[in-house]
């Protein structure tokens, strides 16, 4: 059976044409290939943030163990530090200690009645132009002519003023506290008893030791002398 369309060419259907535009492909490919893109570097970065993060943690992980470890090196060099100056302290005591026996043994004789001490300190000093030595013979005979001084703080109460005034005239006679000045002197109170309270300070001279005889050379001087005889 023919069919004629018989109606004016304005008024007939018109027919849909489907045609592929290939500028679409090409963008829609572009896009396509974009999304991946995007989707692999996001992959990807997320896995380096990841390590970063672990070796962040890691990274924390040794600062504590070394802040530790900083903290317990710190420690021991305090420690050996305080143990230097005690050493050297101690080697110092133990250097004057013969001097030290008759240093106090001749300041406690020279204290008056009326006045007792409560500090006695004493502080390195350079030793002088006209003390130096030019070699090792030369620095001996120095330090045999000019004994090792330090500088010494002397501090202490009295009840009378005089026995101040004679303590440091009795100092002056010593051969161990030489050029000793009164730094302050003050009047205060102590249970209900008016005292002064005073400082001296001075040079600490540290003179030969004094020769003792022993037994055995008494004993033979002794002897030598009998034979004489």
């Amino acid at each position: 059976m023919i069919e004629i369309n018989l109606l004016p060419k304005e008024l007939r259907r018109k027919g849909r044409k489907f045609a592929f535009n290939k500028n679409l492909i090409y963008v829609g490919m572009a896009a396509g290939v974009l999304i991946v893109l995007f989707v692999v570097i996001s992959i990807f970065q997320t896995f380096k943030l990841k390590a970063l993060d672990r070796k962040i943690a890691d990274a924390k992980k040794r600062t504590e163990a070394l802040k530790k470890n900083i903290e317990l090196v710190d420690a021991l060099a305090d420690l050996k530090d305080k143990l230097l100056q005690r050493m050297s302290a101690i080697e110092n005591l133990d250097k004057n200690r013969a001097t030290w026996v008759y240093v106090l043994e001749d300041l406690s004789g020279r204290v008056p009645e009326h006045l007792w001490l409560s500090l006695l300190k004493e502080e390195e000093q350079p030793a002088s132009e006209s003390q130096a030595g030019t070699g090792a013979d030369t620095t001996t005979k120095k330090t045999l002519l000019f004994p090792p001084t330090k500088k010494v703080t002397l501090e202490g109460y009295t009840y009378s003023i005089n026995s101040l005034a004679l303590f440091l005239i009795e100092l002056m006679k010593s051969d161990y506290f030489k050029n000793m000045d009164l730094r302050f002197i003050k009047k205060s109170e102590m249970e209900k008893q008016k005292i002064f309270s005073f400082g001296l300070s001075g040079d600490l001279v540290y003179t030969p030791e004094p020769k003792v005889e022993s037994a055995d050379s008494v004993e033979s001087s002794d002897s030598v002398k009998i034979a004489q005889r």
